[in-house]
């Protein structure tokens, strides 16, 4: 037994499932992390060059 072929005008059209809560809950989860990436990227950013522990002032005593 052959697959049917996807050009048979016979064969009803499979139509696309729609979005459900999964996927907009999967949506919003990735843009939580995103954005709490980015915010975390810049309050480090904000202590300076990396490694932020190694301050000028720490540098003196070494």
């Amino acid at each position: 037994m052959s697959l049917p072929s996807s050009s048979n005008p016979g064969q009803p059209a499979v139509q696309k499932q729609g979005t459900n809560i999964y996927t907009v809950m999967l949506i919003l989860s990735f843009l939580a992390l995103v954005t709490g990436t980015v915010l975390l990227a810049m309050e480090l950013n904000r202590y300076g060059e990396y490694p932020q522990w190694r301050t000028p002032a720490s540098a003196v005593g070494s």
